[in-house]
């Protein structure tokens, strides 16, 4: 798949959108389940996941703003794909959105 002229450097904005929208769905997770939590038991242990998702979110965001950084080098870096980082993290936010799930449901 060629660019075309008009496309070109794009890709590391696309990319760096793309994180900043995952950071700020987990991020919103996080403020969604604390809030919840504290307004209809009290404080209890979905906290912890609450926690759990603010730190994702940071990690996601950081992580996302160092690949955009990588990807809007000339010449481009060798390896350009990502390595571990990224099924990690798609796998942690998975697991946050089933494990968010399984809490709303049982309360």
């Amino acid at each position: 798949m060629s660019t075309s002229p008009s496309d070109a450097g794009l890709q590391a904005e696309r990319t760096g959108l793309a994180w900043s929208r995952t950071s700020l769905g987990v991020a919103a997770n996080a403020v969604l389940l604390a809030v919840r939590e504290l307004t209809h038991d009290g404080p209890g242990p979905s906290l912890v996941l609450a926690g759990s998702a603010a730190a994702l979110a940071v990690v996601v965001a950081v992580y996302g703003r160092r690949r955009s950084a990588r990807i809007n080098r000339s010449p481009l870096p060798v390896p350009l794909a990502a390595g571990r980082a990224v099924p990690l993290l798609g796998a942690a936010v998975t697991a946050l959105a089933l494990i968010t799930g399984v809490v709303l449901a049982l309360r």
